[in-house]
């Protein structure tokens, strides 16, 4: 998705270079980043899911996930652009990804220096 977008000129949210990447589609399911984690699309507006803290070594900022009971949930139906049934198969489909990215080669998944790349 992210290569199509790319090769049509459509320029990513956002200040940086433009150009879409893998983690600007689908983010991190936990903290609620990338677009397929948005949850705005489906009427709900979450606050407070995550903090920055500074790394006091380096003096770059760090994301820290709030606890649930933190976050503040409101709900606008009138933002809401798709129905609960895509919703959760946009779920279902994040998970069997990820299912396949973290199981064992013994589990039927792939090997472990193929699940993540290098940093």
């Amino acid at each position: 998705m992210a290569a199509a977008l790319n090769a049509e000129g459509i320029r990513s949210p956002g200040t940086g270079s433009g150009d879409w990447s893998f983690s600007t589609i689908s983010g991190n399911a936990k903290r609620g980043i990338g677009l397929l984690n948005n949850e705005l699309y489906i009427g709900r507006l979450v606050w407070n899911r995550q903090r920055f803290i500074k790394d006091p070594a380096t003096g770059k900022r760090q994301a820290r996930l709030n606890p649930p009971e933190a976050w503040i949930i409101e709900e606008v139906p009138e933002l809401r652009i798709i129905d609960d049934d895509l919703w959760q198969e946009v779920k279902e489909r994040q998970g069997l990804v990820r299912h396949d990215m973290t199981a064992t080669a013994s589990e039927g998944g792939m090997r472990p220096e193929r699940a993540r790349r290098p940093s």
